[in-house]
């Protein structure tokens, strides 16, 4: 599904208000405290665990022929210093707190074997650094896996970090993926909260659901209170395009509470952040993709969390390209810079924004001072 391609909406432009002022760099939505409560009130009732786990997945699709990578050589002339934030920790009790408010997610995940792809001496918590080696990967080649369909990793940091982003369009329910980031922020791609650039509305009912797995939600669902989106965003025009469009293809949300009141970083922790860093990284690129490169469905579609191992270049001014089989539902996943399972550790560097079907390749914004900096400075992320 190109969500471009089939949503008009002209009904949402009343339902919440787009704030900017002359000269401003974002775009975010306006509610009172009594929206938000409403708000709140009527997105958790509307997603259930059958809603989340059917809610179509969506990706940003560029149609044209793939383009050659365009390095720009004066990019390391620029007087960019790579600057990061640090990842968080739940609060120590999170896991007893869910587990109780959540019984039935936690008996199911607990019991829930998946297609493992490890062997079960593997899973072993005194052989961590065996199952770290396993998923550290290795640069310049990309290595696809599924992630939480392993017992051992649906519940461990930076993981649980990560979970699918559900919203509905005026075509229905849709996801993507995000991730949890620092003061009960998350950050995902603009065009799974934003349409643009015709319709300009923002989508409703945006929820985040951290470390879901195969229609369980072990922390709950965490509606949002607002979004922020680039003007650059909002003001483009024509058709999708990696080259010209990615850049800007950057959201950040607050969430309020879950059901039981707790909030998105004493459930979870958070993701650190990097920006202006090189293009040439290694990153874990995760979410929750429904189907792959060429558009094919996946067993369980956009029911685990999925991810590939590979060396980034640039593929022209601010946008990051990467190896990767997945396609569509990864949109908003994260690329993190650092990555170690069982580590409070992990920057998000970039988030998936689209692909050119048919080639193994996911493109994102890389994170800059005039992206990422700009929304978390406005936003208070």
């Amino acid at each position: 599904m190109n969500i471009r391609d089939h949503i008009t909406i002209g009904a949402l432009l009343s339902i919440v208000a787009l704030h900017t002022q002359a000269g401003s760099l974002t775009v975010t939505e306006e509610f009172s405290a009594a929206d938000n409560s409403k708000n709140r009130s009527s997105t958790l009732s509307h997603w259930t665990r059958e809603r989340i786990a059917k809610a179509p997945a969506v990706m940003m699709i560029d149609n044209k022929k793939p383009s050659a990578s365009k390095k720009n050589p004066a990019a390391a002339l620029t007087n960019e210093v790579p600057m990061s934030t640090k990842g968080g920790s739940p609060v120590p009790d999170s896991n007893a707190i869910h587990r109780q408010a959540f019984a039935e997610d936690w008996k199911k995940l607990e019991t829930e074997f998946g297609d493992l792809y490890l062997e079960n001496e593997q899973l072993n918590a005194g052989n961590e650094d065996s199952l770290a080696n396993i998923l550290a990967g290795t640069s310049s080649v990309y290595i696809n896996y599924d992630v939480n369909t392993i017992d051992a990793f649906w519940k461990v940091n930076p993981h649980k970090w990560i979970g699918k982003f559900t919203f509905t369009t005026s075509a229905g329910d849709a996801s993507c993926s995000a991730t949890a980031i620092s003061n009960n922020h998350i950050v995902t791609a603009a065009h799974c909260v934003y349409d643009t650039p015709s319709r300009n509305a923002f989508y409703t009912n945006k929820a985040f659901t951290p470390a879901y797995r195969n229609g369980s939600a072990p922390y709950g669902t965490f509606p949002t209170t607002g979004c922020r989106v680039l003007t650059a965003w909002v003001n483009l025009s024509g058709n999708y395009s990696i080259d010209t469009w990615t850049r800007h293809d950057v959201a950040v949300c607050n969430v309020g509470t879950n059901s039981i009141g707790q909030t998105l970083n004493a459930a979870v922790g958070w993701a650190g952040r990097s920006w202006d860093w090189p293009s040439q990284q290694l990153h874990f690129n995760a979410g929750y993709p429904a189907r792959d490169v060429n558009d094919n469905f996946l067993s369980s579609p956009a029911q685990y969390l999925r991810a590939c191992t590979a060396e980034s270049f640039q593929q022209t001014t601010d946008t990051l390209g990467s190896g990767c089989f997945y396609g569509r539902g990864i949109s908003g996943g994260p690329w993190l810079r650092n990555y170690a399972p069982f580590q409070v550790q992990g920057n998000v560097n970039s988030v998936n924004s689209g692909l050119f079907i048919g080639q193994h390749n996911l493109y994102g914004a890389r994170f800059t001072s005039n992206n990422i900096k700009v929304l978390c400075d406005a936003e208070g992320c």
